[in-house]
């Protein structure tokens, strides 16, 4: 069932890359204005920091990482032209590095939704501080249990989706407050086949 739902996730991906010419042209024609602050070009590239607690075992350890991508996609039409801000997306490619009670690596995409506060003109030229995060992709583990738990040395690989939100997307520092589902075959790992965690991430350009 959960490779039908990432078998879904990126033919979203996929359906919202195409429409996205058509839609950011037909809802506002590139408004961009405070998001140079840190949505475009200054976002290019952004280094993940944060916590990771495993729901499953009641542990926290830290992450670290990177993303490539755009915060707002509205940042590829008229750049500087200030047209009231309706709806916007983003996209990035992520490799997280996660060391709690299980390590491991993850590579996948985030997709970012940033809806508007209003659709009344008090609030038209006010940046949206919550946007919903929705990511997927692939996840390389192996046992934090220790040795005398664990039958091998042995590494396993499963996927990932998380749901979430991100706080301040504009900005150069910015955080996501993000729920994770792992699905993993099953290993002498002393690893489950349904891990959760929550994970806070602060990302810094």
């Amino acid at each position: 069932m959960f490779y039908n739902i990432l078998k879904h996730y990126y033919a979203i991906l996929l359906l919202c890359c195409i429409q996205t010419h058509s839609l950011f042209a037909q809802n506002y024609g590139g408004n961009y204005d405070w998001r140079m602050l840190g949505g475009g070009p200054l976002q290019l590239v952004s280094f993940h920091i944060g916590t990771n607690t495993s729901i499953t075992h009641n542990h926290t350890g830290y992450n670290l990482g990177g993303s490539f991508g755009w915060n707002y996609l509205s940042s590829f039409y008229n750049a500087f032209e200030g047209i009231d801000h309706v709806f916007d997306m983003g996209v990035r490619l992520k490799y997280m590095f996660n060391d709690s009670i299980i390590k491991s690596h993850l590579v996948g995409t985030e997709i970012y939704f940033h809806f508007p506060c209003s659709t009344t003109n008090l609030f038209r030229h006010v940046p949206q501080p919550l946007s919903l995060v929705i990511g997927g992709g692939a996840i390389f583990a192996e046992s934090m249990l220790p040795q005398s738990q664990i039958l091998s040395n042995e590494k396993t690989t499963g996927q990932y989706i998380e749901i979430g939100v991100g706080l301040f997307k504009y900005f150069v520092i910015n955080v996501n407050l993000l729920y994770r589902v792992s699905f993993f075959p099953q290993n002498t790992l002393g690893i489950q086949h349904i891990e959760q965690n929550f994970l806070l991430e602060f990302a810094i350009f």
